[in-house]
């Protein structure tokens, strides 16, 4: 299972392009099961849906940070969440995935559409 982790806005409009790129890669890849959920103030949040996994029966989750850079949220908030629900989870393996933006083609991608 994989968790696309956005962080969360109070503008609902915010959310569109994650909902699509989370929509796009179901599509692509419909044997895996991609769920897009939030660091805060939108649902469902991380621990939420893992929690939901994990009572379906799934142990293995990978989080995908659609996140610019590696900031706070991804170097305390996240690692510190991921740490309380491994304990609260046993069984279940948890890989999370560097941050969206840092990717060399996310960045050429960047660089193309700036010019």
């Amino acid at each position: 299972m994989q968790f696309l982790l956005a962080h969360g806005s109070r503008n609902p409009q915010w959310r569109f392009p994650f909902e699509v790129i989370a929509a796009r890669l179901q599509v692509s890849q419909p044997q895996r099961r991609i769920i897009l959920c939030y660091l805060e103030l939108w649902t469902p949040g991380l621990d939420e849906a893992m929690r939901e996994a994990y009572a379906a029966g799934l142990r293995q989750y990978r989080i995908s940070p659609l996140f610019w850079s590696s900031g706070r949220h991804l170097q305390e908030d996240l690692p510190a969440l991921v740490a309380q629900l491994q304990a609260e989870l046993p069984g279940c393996e948890i890989r999370i995935d560097g941050p969206l933006g840092e990717s060399e083609m996310i960045i050429r991608a960047a660089l193309q559409a700036l010019q």
